[in-house]
């Protein structure tokens, strides 16, 4: 029975990195740049390495072919259409690379794992495992039974963001890891800015963001509870005398 669970727990945990280094590949063709512009050719977002903004453009002239009260919502709309080339070219080049067929073979266990060793523990766990101090049986059980009662009632993680700001708070940015959040900026303040200006301030307002975002943290996974009751089961199945509690 422990040898059956220890099969599948490690085919669990193949998966698991196999996946792992999909996305890792995955990630490695990612675009390293790419451009977008809204409706009236006014406002240019260009996208980096790690699809977040980090230049944003106003073409001279921005005053005749945009009202001011709509120039942040024209910086959003110029970063969507960025991030879908950014996807675009994305998906283009993970279909030429074959990637999609290498995911299809991972779900589908074309390539079944090796029968593990007795006792062996998947590496990627192995430090969680080791620092582990399982609790009674009884307790392990109960807990872990109740956890994957709740999984579903689990919901995702809030989204971390962090906001810039320029001229006396006058522009506003506002980032998450996944791009432009928001960008509010005072009409009133705005219509009186040049092209150069203006870029200057979401330039400004950009910098701010992304540094405040590079110091958040991500909120902890609700499915932590868990991976902390995987590593003390595999705890106990290492040692005979606790299997005999």
């Amino acid at each position: 029975m422990t040898d059956d669970l220890m099969r599948e727990l490690v085919q669990l945990q193949r998966y698991a990195t196999g996946l792992q280094e999909l996305m890792a590949e995955a990630n490695a063709e990612a675009p390293s740049r790419t451009t977008g512009t809204d409706h009236t050719g006014v406002i240019q977002v260009g996208l980096g390495a790690d699809g977040l903004p980090e230049a944003i453009r106003v073409q001279q002239g921005w005053e005749r072919r945009l009202e001011p009260a709509r120039v942040g919502e024209a910086v959003v709309e110029a970063a969507q259409v960025a991030l879908g080339e950014r996807m675009a070219s994305w998906t283009i080049r993970l279909r030429d690379i074959g990637w999609q067929a290498q995911v299809e073979r991972l779900q589908q266990g074309d390539e079944p794992p090796a029968p593990p060793v007795p006792g062996e523990v998947p590496p990627a766990l192995r430090r969680a495992v080791d620092q582990a101090r399982p609790r009674p049986l009884g307790d392990l059980a109960e807990d872990m039974i109740a956890a994957f009662d709740h999984v579903e009632q689990m919901t995702p993680p809030a989204v971390a963001t962090a906001t810039g700001s320029a001229a006396a708070g006058k522009l506003t940015l506002t980032l998450s890891r996944a791009g432009l959040v928001s960008c509010v900026a005072e009409p009133h303040w705005v219509a009186r800015q040049t092209a150069t200006m203006l870029t200057n301030a979401l330039g400004e307002a950009l910098a701010g963001a992304r540094t405040a975002l590079a110091r958040t943290i991500e909120p902890h996974h609700p499915t932590g509870a868990l991976e902390r009751f995987l590593a003390e089961t595999l705890a106990v199945l290492r040692d005979p005398h606790r299997l005999a509690e």
